[in-house]
Parts: structure tokens; sequence; C-alpha cells
């Protein structure tokens, strides 16, 4: 993954019913959860967290 990719956001980390699709904003090594991701929607909201709730767009 990098920046500029697109991703899925995992409903579990939403709280949404489906995945959100948006692109990644951010990458950054966070001491207590590994790997973060920041993602933006087509709307404009930003989801962040651990990158095991992210799945890279095809």
């Amino acid at each position: 993954m990098k920046e500029g990719q697109y991703a899925y956001a995992n409903p579990a980390l939403t709280g949404l019913s489906e995945a959100v699709k948006g692109e990644i904003l951010k990458i950054r090594e966070n001491p207590f959860i590994g790997q973060e991701l920041a993602i933006r929607d087509a709307s404009g909201r930003i989801y962040f967290g651990s990158s095991k709730y992210f799945t890279i767009a095809k």
C-alpha cells in the first residue's frame, strides 16, 4: 500500500453496513497498533485505523 492508491475500509472500522472506498492520504507507523492508514472517501469523510481493516481496491 502507498499514498495515492485506493483502499476499502472494513465495516468493522467504519460502523457502516458496507465497505467504504477512499484514497489513501497517509500511512504511518503507530507504536501501539503497527501500521496505520487514513483514507478520504468521495464525500470527503476521513477514516483511519490499523491496516488490518483496509484492503487495496482493484
